[in-house]
């Protein structure tokens, strides 16, 4: 697992997690983790990336230190020729004693979601980029359209942190005696 994050972002900024996921000599499936590790270096210090393998409920706990969480992920025949976006909605568990993902080995999105909110009582707003590709095979190099889906989603990614960036805090502004501060 590859991760980079300042451990001194400051309150008035939002902390992002870019999940990328996959599996290594797969193919396009290493194209999550492909991307993960070039947003890692951009060196945001509002953002940290992680590369990994296969969701595990012990990401977990970087999920819910997150803002925001953007899962990327590779999809094959079945996806669409670009790459797509989609928020990420999760049932609330019903016991509060909910423990189905901690015995899995692998998760879903939606569910490492879920057990975050189970156990820290709130999850970040989520997002599920797949990125298409043609090739699963062993060993196989990404194609021509994995690797517009990795510039897309690049930019898809950048797009996100601009937009859901917190401006500078009011109280740190300089504002005249007895003027409001405009948002």
């Amino acid at each position: 697992m590859i991760s980079t994050a300042s451990p001194t972002t400051t309150s008035t900024q939002s902390q992002f997690l870019i999940i990328g996921y996959g599996r290594e000599l797969q193919g396009g499936d290493d194209i999550g983790p492909e991307v993960a590790m070039a947003v890692t270096d951009w060196r945001l210090s509002s953002v940290k990336s992680l590369a990994v393998h296969q969701l595990t409920p012990r990401l977990a706990v970087d999920i819910a230190k997150a803002d925001y969480v953007i899962f990327v992920g590779a999809c094959g025949e079945s996806c669409a020729p670009n790459v797509q976006i989609e928020p990420i909605v999760i049932r609330k568990p019903s016991s509060p004693h909910y423990t189905a993902p901690i015995l899995a080995l692998s998760c879903e999105p939606s569910t490492l979601l879920t057990l975050t909110h189970a156990l820290y009582g709130r999850h970040p707003q989520a997002w599920l980029l797949k990125i298409p590709t043609e090739r699963f095979d062993k060993g196989k190099s990404l194609s021509d359209t994995a690797h517009q889906g990795i510039d897309r989603a690049m930019r898809a990614i950048e797009q996100f942190v601009t937009t859901y960036q917190r401006p500078q805090c009011i109280s740190q502004m300089s504002t005249p005696k007895g003027a409001a501060a405009k948002l």
